[in-house]
């Protein structure tokens, strides 16, 4: 197994960074504009076991609580605690997946 380097980790961080300070992409402000259907009252920290395939941050309103809403692969929401070590984390790759994934598109 190998390390991650000092730039690896550099670009990790500052992915969690961009990622949770709320500047970001087009993606991010279509995902603000639709309609949630409910909101995370309770959250956990249970890591999640399927796959990961998008996610939705929650502020705190009304009944609501900071969260992280997690979509699955299999279509399942899960509501996770914003600030566990583990959601930061599965939020920068998701992150960083999508910018690989629009820089590699080739434009028309």
């Amino acid at each position: 197994m190998t390390t991650c380097g000092p730039v690896t980790k550099s670009l990790l961080l500052l992915a969690v960074v961009v990622a949770l300070t709320g500047q970001g992409s087009a993606a991010r402000q279509k995902r603000r504009s639709e309609k949630v259907s409910y909101c995370c009252e309770r959250v956990t920290i249970k890591q999640i076991t399927e796959t990961i395939v998008d996610y939705t941050m929650q502020k705190k309103n009304y009944q609501c609580v900071n969260a992280v809403i997690f979509k699955t692969e299999s279509g399942k929401s899960f509501c996770c605690k914003h600030d566990e070590p583990w959601v930061k984390m599965k939020v920068a790759e998701l992150e960083l997946h999508k910018r690989f994934a629009l820089a590699s598109t080739p434009s028309s």
